[in-house]
């Protein structure tokens, strides 16, 4: 790991992670495959690189080199993706798993929030410095129930759709490498009593794609 962690700090050296550079990490990494832990203690060292080096200057390049080496990272991780199943906390696990991973920002895009778990899980990913942005639909945001307001009053920037339509989406972008998307509803009654599911993806191309979905929402929809 301390090889890994070497080649990581001379690659940022000029703010970008070179053809040659990319090809000395991928051999470091061989054949082996990435479990969690270790994917996670290399991303957070990523960030915190990049935390060290990142000036008004050459803000946008660091953020281009840690985008470009934690795709290198995910890459080589054990799992691209995985489905989980309700009733039961499977689903409600894995959302607040992939919270408590998050280090860089958190984009949520549901349709209703109030599972008082969940809840928890995105005011502490918010406190510890996370990124987090909240798209939900307008009417559920009224519901008994519902933890909107909570957590917008704590500081958590929220924006809601203003049809009498319904924004329906369920889905949650991480650091901009992962996605967890399905027809769970984060309640807990879903989680008790329904059959949902959700699926965790790492494949670039579609996280990607749900991150520019959730950016045309953000800039479409109205502050709560």
């Amino acid at each position: 790991m301390d090889a890994i962690f070497n080649l990581l700090k001379q690659s940022l050296d000029d703010n970008y992670l070179s053809k040659s550079e990319r090809n000395m990490l991928h051999d470091v990494l061989g054949d082996q495959m990435l479990d969690p832990r270790s994917l996670n203690t290399l991303r957070a060292k990523v960030f915190e690189l990049a935390i060290e080096k990142v000036n008004e200057t050459n803000y946008r390049l660091v953020m281009e080199w840690v985008k470009h080496t934690n795709q290198l990272l995910v890459a080589k991780s054990i799992e691209k993706s995985k489905v989980y199943f309700s009733p039961g906390d499977a689903c409600r696990h894995a959302i607040i798993r992939q919270m408590n991973a998050a280090i860089h920002q958190l984009s949520i895009c549901v349709f209703t929030i109030s599972d008082d778990a969940i809840s928890k899980a995105i005011l502490d990913t918010h406190q510890r410095g996370v990124g987090v942005r909240i798209i939900t639909d307008n009417d559920k945001s009224l519901d008994i129930g519902s933890d909107i307001e909570h957590l917008a009053g704590q500081g958590i920037p929220v924006k809601i759709d203003n049809t009498s339509n319904h924004m329906h989406h369920k889905f949650m972008v991480v650091d901009d490498q992962s996605v967890i998307t399905g027809s769970y509803n984060w309640t807990s009654s879903a989680a008790r009593f329904n059959h949902e599911n959700i699926v965790l993806m790492q494949e670039q191309r579609v996280v990607t794609n749900f991150q520019d979905e959730f950016e045309n929402l953000w800039q479409a929809m109205s502050a709560y």
